[in-house]
């Protein structure tokens, strides 16, 4: 199997494939782990702790939930001055007495959990060009390199701007949601967390909103069980971790079409002091003083823009031995924290669909076809779910 894309859905298939008996290899476009900033904090909740745990070696698993932080399973909203207008268990969280809360992870580290194990199997620097149908039931990727890679399956797990979606279904329509983020970390020594108010670590996540066309503000805490380079080291054979410190994420947003909000390309462009400038322009004045105290800390090294995207409708499609996962089919903004959480979960259904084929006759295929069927039937009204809640409490279009 050939798998386009190094990110969490990816580089669990490959993991899942492997448990199976599946030759699987990935590729990445990019030179390297980490070569661009993709922000900081993952949330998984039940779907893709389940997905996790079902693709993972049990010693991976196990490591991840060691590095993730447990913060308390809701999420709330708040108006500028931290009046409650929203307070529930988080989303998708069944309650059930064996159920797992929902863990705060930091994306590098779990990244690198995820990589380990993988080696050989995962080609950096390698991007997709296009592919092609071969005489026998196969399909062959050609890479921009000149490098091609046949196998039974191609699977897209290349994101939001995924080269394999605009080839395979080229209808498909990914969609500015018309929100721009500018995403950083507050750290966490002893010092700050003794400082920061109490009602930023009672949730899982905390949404600030200065109400219908304003900025609102986006809050979480990454506090490690173990702190990642130690929990690696207690590992045999060991796990090579950066030593991360706690931090909490914190994001400022507003609409695309805000007066204070450049262009994207402008805004992509911006030096990091010049996106906190921006940020706190956006934010603009009469929050609370809570509010003031947390953005003084805030690391302005660690600043990043994001432009938020959304899938539009899509029809079914006739199953072929290419298909895709995650953002590269089901891109959704992140005010249900599920984007990533539904990444997982696609691999852990593609990995059981796959796990009873034996060769490349129709049952691939079929199997191929099963796992889009039940896809989509989770996915979409995610993303859809996602977009109802964005208009309501972000502005998202």
């Amino acid at each position: 199997m050939i798998i386009i894309g190094a990110g969490p859905g990816g580089l669990a298939l490959a993991h899942g494939l492997r448990r199976h008996g599946i030759d699987a290899v990935v590729h990445e476009r990019d030179a390297r782990a980490g070569a661009r900033p993709q922000g900081y904090r993952i949330q998984l909740d039940e779907p893709g702790l389940t997905g996790l745990r079902h693709c993972l070696p049990t010693e991976l698993f196990e490591l991840c939930l060691a590095t993730a932080g447990a913060p308390p399973a809701r999420v709330s909203v708040r108006n500028r001055y931290l009046e409650v207008l929203a307070d529930r268990a988080a989303a998708h969280a069944s309650g059930t007495a064996d159920a797992v809360g929902p863990r705060a992870f930091d994306r590098p580290t779990l990244r690198r959990i995820m990589l380990h194990g993988l080696d050989g199997q995962v080609h950096h620097g390698a991007r997709l060009t296009s592919y092609r149908h071969e005489d026998d039931g196969r399909v062959t990727a050609c890479f921009a390199d000149g490098r091609t890679a046949t196998a039974d399956l191609i699977v897209g797990a290349d994101g939001v701007n995924s080269t394999v979606r605009r080839l395979l279904l080229p209808e498909v329509r990914v969609e500015d949601a018309g929100l721009r983020l500018v995403y950083g970390r507050i750290p966490l020594d002893a010092r700050a967390r003794e400082a920061l108010p109490d009602w930023v670590f009672e949730s899982v996540f905390t949404v600030l909103t200065g109400g219908p066309g304003e900025a609102h503000l986006g809050l979480g805490p990454v506090q490690f069980a173990n702190r990642p380079d130690r929990a690696g080291r207690a590992r045999t054979p060991v796990v090579d971790l950066p030593p991360v410190g706690d931090y909490l994420a914190c994001m400022i947003g507003a609409p695309a079409d805000h007066p204070a909000m450049p262009a994207t390309a402008d805004l992509r462009a911006l030096p990091t002091a010049a996106l906190r400038e921006l940020a706190l322009r956006l934010l603009g004045g009469g929050w609370h003083e809570d509010v003031h105290r947390l953005l003084a800390r805030w690391d302005t090294a660690s600043l990043l823009p994001l432009r938020i995207s959304t899938t539009g409708p899509v029809a079914p499609w006739e199953p072929g031995p290419v298909t895709l996962i995650g953002d590269a089919i089901h891109a959704m903004s992140p005010v249900l924290a599920m984007g990533a959480n539904t990444a997982v979960r696609d691999a852990a259904e593609l990995t059981r669909a796959l796990a009873g084929v034996t060769g490349r006759d129709g049952s691939l295929v079929e199997a191929v076809g099963s796992y889009e069927s039940r896809m989509r039937d989770y996915a979409f009204p995610i993303v859809a779910e996602s977009r109802r809640t964005g208009q309501q409490r972000v502005g998202q279009r």
